[in-house]
């Protein structure tokens, strides 16, 4: 049976090894589809949390094909994103910029109806307070999560993020440069570490957070401090685990791994927020987590 995937396949006429391509822009309908789809998947042994963001994500989905950003908004997008988030315009940046707030009413009229009252009320308080949620924006942006408001951060870098990803979609090959550990593109920090199957078997590429593209980093170092001589793998069962917990003795961190090659029905995002016990055991170990999961903010 054949398999969706999210990401273009090599050209199958190329002769020998193909180049190995230092970014993949995902296709983003196909990318939420199978998000969703996981998430539901999972929901029954991980609970009401999980149908939730499927319906999230199915939102995210629909603005994708309906509501394509249009060039003059990817191209302002870009340029704040250019400049860096610890410039301090940026929060000024932001509220000029209606789209992602356009973007995150969307996902509240969307949500609204399912969520309990409080929750709600909280969404909704933030659409008549532009300032604040350009505010919480930034915080978000510049990694403060801690100071964001717990009942918005999931949806509001939920709206930010389409509108990243379509961005990213837009300029194509352009990176931002930066940390080894941070995206390219956008300078967010990577859900996790992604080792691929298919026609790209065996190459191992960082997927983003925030706008949704994947970086190639080669296999055997730290993505942070580019050791390789203390790098051990962590499972729940065996070695062969398609999830795994990759830890750098030398700087104390780790990434999540997820074994596309073992298993290709693997979500990033949604088998991550499926895997917690598996960060729990290696943070019991000393080990600090590198990357972010957009559903699971850290307090």
């Amino acid at each position: 049976m054949r398999r969706e995937s999210d990401v273009v396949p090599l050209d199958k006429r190329t002769p020998g090894v193909p180049t190995i391509e230092p970014l993949i822009f995902p296709k983003l309908e196909r990318l939420y589809a199978r998000r969703a789809k996981r998430l539901t998947a999972l929901a029954d042994q991980q609970g009401e949390y999980f149908h939730f963001l499927s319906r999230l994500v199915d939102v995210q989905k629909r603005l994708v094909e309906h509501s394509f950003l249009s060039a003059s908004a990817a191209a302002a997008l870009h340029a704040l994103i250019r400049q860096g988030y610890d410039h301090p315009g940026l929060e000024q940046a932001l509220a000029d910029l209606s789209v992602w707030q356009d973007v995150y009413a969307e996902l509240v009229r969307e949500l609204a109806a399912s969520l309990p009252s409080p929750a709600r009320a909280t969404l909704e308080t933030a659409l008549w307070a532009p300032s604040t949620l350009s505010h919480q924006a930034a915080r978000l942006l510049r990694g403060d999560y801690s100071n964001v408001d717990s009942g918005l951060a999931v949806v509001l870098w939920a709206a930010l993020s389409v509108c990243w990803a379509q961005t990213m979609a837009h300029v194509g090959q352009e990176a931002k440069g930066g940390q080894v550990a941070s995206c390219p593109c956008c300078g967010a920090p990577p859900v996790g570490s992604l080792v691929l199957g298919g026609d790209r078997e065996g190459l191992r590429y960082l997927q983003c957070s925030l706008c949704e593209t994947r970086w190639h980093r080669v296999r055997g170092v730290c993505i942070s401090c580019e050791a390789s001589g203390r790098l051990e793998h962590y499972t729940l069962d065996d070695l062969k685990s398609a999830i795994q917990a990759e830890t750098c003795g030398d700087c104390k961190t780790y990434v999540k791994v997820f074994r596309l090659d073992y298993d290709p029905e693997l979500e990033a995002v949604a088998d991550d927020l499926g895997s917690l016990m598996l960060d729990r055991m290696v943070e019991e170990e000393g080990f600090t987590r590198l990357g972010l999961n957009p559903f699971s903010f850290p307090a």
